[in-house]
């Protein structure tokens, strides 16, 4: 089971931003991970990407954001926490691994 999933995108300003952050949130919670998606910023062509890096903890909760702009972003998580909120949720451990291997 794995505790932290990685996302590179290129997500434009065209494209529904929040929508990508409430996506982010229910997969991180559904799935008991943290997530961090990383964005291009800046115009090459046609496209201006928008940016707005995010990390979400297990629990679907918002622990850091960027700008528009070029930035570095640190969140700070802790990998144990994926074990300890699978653990209080039951119904994760109903799951028929073998089914989708």
């Amino acid at each position: 089971m794995r505790d932290l999933i990685l996302i590179p995108t290129v997500n434009t300003k065209t494209e529904p931003s929040e929508m990508f952050e409430w996506e982010l949130r229910v997969q991180a919670f559904h799935n008991s991970v943290s997530i961090a998606k990383c964005n291009r910023v800046g115009q090459e062509s046609e496209m201006n990407f928008s940016g707005e890096s995010i990390v979400v903890n297990p629990n679907g909760k918002v622990i850091k954001k960027a700008g528009d702009q070029e930035e570095i972003i640190y969140g700070d998580i802790d990998l144990s926490d994926s074990k300890k909120i699978r653990e209080s949720r039951p119904y994760t451990q109903l799951r028929r691994k073998e089914l989708y291997q």
